[in-house]
């Protein structure tokens, strides 16, 4: 009989995988595939992942094109932007709330970005067939935007908190990581497959098609999240309550906090012009938009494999402060493009900054919640990046219509060179911040 297969790796690199603070578990270090498909609900939620990225990539990737060729201006691609922060300032606490109060956080995901999520992408699909006067389709996207927003947003903290629950505090860092990686790989094949389908297909009725088969599988991403068993859990009455208090003092993660504020909101000074700009000023057609997400998607699994070997090796939030120096690179070479195939440098450096980011800033907020608040971590933390989102590009509206996009992007470098010098502000951390159990 084959013996299982280990990673040819010492005994004390095998050692660094663990992660101290958490009880022992039985998921073996050296077997990758019991840290990541060791349980039904492990192999569920990567599934999960898998069709829900390939569903957003599409929607992410092209509703901007989207916009533009149903005519709308720049004043209306940033409305598609607003829309989703003001759903999540709207949504995000109601959902804490919510996360704290039910017995079913799974439910509460298949009702919101599971279930209105995906409908609104079906409806995008169907827009300019409902709305036959092009500029209303373009308002009923900005509409069905901050629909599908405020779905995903109210189930967020319930999402957040059964993932912390379905996975040991041992093996997190390791999962979250290559559940990401599979993510952008599946991401890497739609973005190019959706804008050649476009192209191929031509006109308004490429995006048409290309959104309803978002939406399907989006609908299969409904169907693997729904088979992820939920742990029981007590009453409201037995369960420990949370504490906006206890959130506020701590100090680390109030630090994080404004790190993030400042880097997402001049971000989305003039992240949301990128893909006019592309297509309006350097001429890129539908396919060449599909390809330079590629270059994108490729640059973020090639970061995420790097990051695997490191992940667990090295403390979280110093991982954090180095890929936050990355950011304020992408919109100043963005100034020197003169062509679409230009485009492929910044895509190149915010593909990797932004997919090792996303790994270890989740990752981050799990080791600063303890397991009480995390709803209310949650919330907050994406109630920040979606304030964020929402006067960012009101910001960046104002600056692109009096200045050009270009003067948007240098006061974007500048801003997220800021944000990243915040997070080596000193800080007093929460009396109990070493000693909680997660």
């Amino acid at each position: 009989m084959l013996r299982r297969l280990r990673l040819p790796i010492g005994t004390n690199l095998r050692r660094r995988w663990r992660i101290p603070g958490g009880p022992p578990t039985d998921h073996p270090r050296t077997s990758y595939q019991t840290r990541v498909f060791g349980t039904p609900a492990q192999r569920w939620f990567f599934a999960d992942g898998l069709t829900a990225n390939a569903s957003d990539t599409v929607v992410v990737q092209f509703l901007s094109i989207y916009a533009i060729a149903l005519g709308a201006t720049n004043a209306e691609v940033g409305l598609i932007a607003i829309a989703n922060g003001l759903a999540g300032a709207l949504a995000l606490y109601p959902g804490a709330r919510i996360a704290e109060r039910v017995r079913s956080r799974k439910r509460v995901v298949l009702l919101g970005a599971a279930g209105i999520g995906r409908l609104t992408v079906l409806a995008m699909a169907l827009a300019p067939l409902l709305l036959r006067e092009p500029r209303h389709a373009i308002y009923g996207l900005v509409a069905l935007t901050f629909l599908r927003w405020l779905g995903g947003s109210m189930s967020h903290p319930s999402w957040v908190s059964l993932l912390a629950d379905i996975l040991p505090i041992d093996i997190r860092r390791f999962y979250v990581s290559q559940r990401m990686l599979g993510m952008t790989i599946v991401g890497a094949f739609a973005a190019p497959a959706a804008g050649f389908s476009i192209r191929a297909i031509g006109g308004i009725e490429g995006f048409q098609w290309v959104f309803a088969a978002a939406f399907a599988l989006g609908i299969a991403s409904t169907f693997c999240y729904s088979r992820i068993p939920e742990p029981p859990r007590p009453s409201e009455a037995d369960r420990p309550r949370g504490s906006t208090r206890e959130m506020l003092a701590d100090g680390a993660f109030v630090r994080y906090l404004t790190a993030t504020f400042m880097l997402h909101t001049t971000t989305m000074i003039v992240g949301p012009f990128f893909a006019a700009y592309l297509v309006r000023d350097l001429g890129a057609t539908t396919a060449e938009v599909g390809l330079l997400g590629t270059v994108d998607l490729a640059a973020a699994v090639t970061a995420q494999l790097g990051l695997g070997f490191v992940v667990a090796r090295y403390p979280t939030e110093r991982l954090v402060r180095i890929v936050m120096f990355t950011s304020p690179l992408i919109p100043f070479v963005w100034l020197f493009a003169q062509n679409p195939w230009h485009a492929v440098f910044p895509h190149i450096i915010g593909g990797a900054s932004w997919a090792v980011y996303n790994v270890v800033s989740f990752n981050l907020l799990m080791e600063y919640a303890p397991p009480r608040n995390i709803p209310r971590y949650a919330a907050t933390h994406q109630m920040t990046v979606l304030v964020a989102s929402f006067l960012g590009p009101t910001i960046g509206t104002a600056i692109v219509a009096v200045w050009g996009i270009r003067a948007a992007m240098v006061i974007s470098s500048l801003g997220r060179l800021v944000a990243a010098g915040m997070m080596f502000l000193p800080v007093r951390h929460a009396p109990s911040e070493t000693t909680r159990e997660r």
